[in-house]
């Protein structure tokens, strides 16, 4: 068991968590806080999971707890532990398979670690493996944000990941940093703490520049920052800084402050909360503009399955005027798609304008296309209005 190979705090330490509570309630409020954690963290750049650690993760959340804030932690590491199950067994091809089996035997393992280290604070867990597909589907999305919520609210710290082990292409998120991002969006949370093998975004790659000098604030996400963050760093996981960044435009855009910090010492995160420490701090809005939480879930977490081509005086309208999209404007249609879709809406340069919940099937959306609005029940037989609200529709 986990528990047996780690060795617990003392009484003092753990009656220490009040003491260190109060004497920093004078400059803090609580605050809902998600804390992701990377395989190279819960390592410690290893390859098995390094417990030692992991107690100093969970021991730093309970000293927040105390404080009266509410954690919810989102953790990489099925297929660390699953490999340090099967160290012994012989090598496993190439395989998606292969990758799915050590997160199914590993997922147990690593929740059971979870599960015995938060027990030494008296604090219980809870699980959710989470897929797109059950963030793309807004009823289920909404039934996943209730049980975040219905954890918290009894003290119980959620602890989330992708469901590698029923993973796909078409299903997965990509990566725990958006799996974080959109998590914490849909808490409303004040911040989001992503620990990782680095310090922060460098203005240049620190892995060859020793000279790289850390950001410690950005404000807006720009082309300038993307290029930064270029591509993965690490072979123990699969974000590198280009996911952090993408996940730090879903959670400023949504309102929350993220921060990119170096998961070795986590108790830094008692600092990262109140603005102190070191660490690259992505504050909210992204240059003023904050979405609306239902057109981020539109934004971050559903796949288009199909495009509408629209010309220019379409793209100007939805664009500069803020307009749904009528079908007086598609000037093409691509993929096979019913109504209520996500659709990718692009101009006649193939660029993406953005993307929206389409209010006909292909089929139709085909019959009606440069149609003016009185025109459309003549086609269809009926009438559903525009092809696109703007109320179902974001922008790129």
């Amino acid at each position: 068991m986990a528990a047996q190979q780690t060795s617990a705090p003392t009484v003092s330490a753990v009656a220490s968590i009040n003491t260190t509570a109060e004497q920093r309630q004078l400059d803090s409020h609580p605050q809902s806080i998600v804390v992701k954690v990377g395989s190279s963290t819960l390592t410690a750049g290893k390859t098995e999971l390094n417990r030692a650690h992991m107690l100093e993760i969970v021991r730093t959340i309970a000293l927040m707890m105390a404080q009266g804030h509410r954690v919810t932690l989102v953790s990489s590491g099925a297929m660390a532990a699953g490999r340090e199950l099967m160290r012994n067994a012989a090598p496993l091809p190439p395989l998606l398979s292969s990758k799915r089996l050590l997160a199914s035997v590993g997922q147990s393992r690593i929740t059971e670690v979870w599960e015995d280290l938060f027990a030494i604070y008296n604090i219980h867990i809870g699980q959710l493996l989470l897929t797109r597909s059950d963030l793309e589907n807004r009823e289920r999305y909404l039934n996943a944000r209730d049980t975040l919520f219905a954890l918290l609210d009894n003290g119980i710290v959620p602890v989330i990941n992708e469901n590698d082990a029923l993973a796909t292409a078409d299903i997965k998120i990509g990566d725990n940093d958006t799996l974080a991002a959109i998590t914490a969006t849909a808490l409303g949370a004040d911040k989001l703490i992503l620990l990782t093998d680095q310090k922060g975004l460098y203005d240049d790659n620190p892995r060859t520049n020793p000279d790289a000098k850390l950001i410690r604030e950005v404000t807006k996400i720009d082309e300038r920052i993307v290029r930064l963050a270029g591509g993965s760093g690490t072979s123990l996981g699969t974000g590198g800084m280009a996911t952090k960044v993408k996940a730090a435009s879903i959670a400023t855009q949504g309102g929350v402050e993220m921060i990119i910090a170096s998961g070795q010492n986590p108790s830094l995160m008692l600092d990262l909360i109140h603005n102190r420490g070191e660490g690259t701090f992505f504050r909210t809005g992204n240059g003023g503009k904050t979405m609306e939480r239902r057109k981020l879930w539109l934004s971050a977490t559903t796949l288009p399955a199909g495009k509408l081509v629209v010309d220019a005086g379409a793209h100007k309208a939805l664009v500069e005027r803020g307009s749904s999209l009528l079908p007086s404007g598609i000037k093409d249609v691509q993929g096979d798609f019913l109504r209520g879709a996500v659709v990718e809406i692009v101009n006649e340069e193939g660029k993406v304008i953005g993307k929206g919940i389409v209010r006909y099937n292909s089929n139709e959306c085909m019959l009606i296309q440069g149609c003016q609005s009185h025109e459309i029940e003549s086609k269809l037989g009926f009438s559903n209005g525009v092809a696109v609200h703007r109320n179902d529709l974001v922008l790129s």
